[in-house]
């Protein structure tokens, strides 16, 4: 009888824990495109911005502040759905390639679709640039710090190669 009891007790035990204490199978990933802003357990957060949202300073601002408010530095992204380049990055950080993470370990990034902005080839708005992607510091107000790095500055689209230049112009003071 008292084996029963305890065999009892050990499993009641064991399914207390599995209740109290959940194991998360779930991978961590990095939010695809159309999702709102979201930490990531790498350390750096991602939040894509939508014409239809509002105007685009004042929601440049907004992010910036969120930014700062984690200890995050926050830079502009402007990618498209067909960029080599921004197609192999996102890939690299939704496997969690750990030379990526490290490198945008930090950092607050602000999606921006140039098709779904209305790209001229020559810029956008106050943002100038050739070639996608292309990455703005920005300052606590949302406003460029005059730090840009492009899709030009790596060479192959691997993680070898764009992580270490990535990291250095993230974690650059």
């Amino acid at each position: 009888m008292n084996k029963k009891i305890m065999l009892l007790l050990i499993t009641i035990v064991m399914l207390s824990c599995t209740f109290l204490f959940p194991i998360d199978k779930t991978p961590a990933q990095v939010p695809d495109v159309g999702e709102a802003t979201q930490s990531t357990p790498a350390g750096f957060t991602v939040a894509r911005l939508h014409p239809e949202d509002g105007d685009l300073q004042v929601m440049l601002a907004n992010e910036a502040q969120k930014a700062l408010a984690l200890g995050q530095i926050p830079v502009v992204e402007f990618d498209a759905t067909w960029c080599p380049p921004c197609i192999a990055i996102d890939a690299a950080l939704e496997s969690r390639n750990e030379l990526m993470l490290e490198a945008y370990a930090g950092t607050y990034l602000i999606k921006l679709d140039v098709d779904e902005w209305g790209w001229d080839n020559g810029g956008f708005q106050d943002f100038g640039f050739d070639a996608i992607p292309v990455y703005f510091k920005l300052d606590s107000q949302g406003r460029q710090t005059g730090e840009v790095i492009d899709g030009g500055a790596w060479g192959e689209d691997i993680p070898e190669n764009i992580a270490p230049v990535m990291g250095e112009f993230f974690h650059r003071e």
